[in-house]
């Protein structure tokens, strides 16, 4: 079974691109928290934070 993203979600708009997968800006820590939390259960999906504070959501 593969694995694909379906959400990144970021801060930086200059990694909002067009395309596949979903690319959400959310400036505000706390509403990024909450958005990675409601989308990971609504997609039951996996969560990933990137080390430049970037989100993943991966599903199958």
């Amino acid at each position: 079974m593969s694995k694909n993203i379906l959400v990144y979600i970021t801060a930086d708009e200059n990694r909002v691109l067009g395309g596949d997968p979903l690319t959400l800006l959310s400036t505000d820590p706390e509403e990024t928290k909450r958005l990675t939390v409601e989308l990971g259960r609504a997609l039951k999906a996996d969560v990933v934070q990137l080390k430049n504070g970037d989100y993943l959501l991966i599903g199958s």
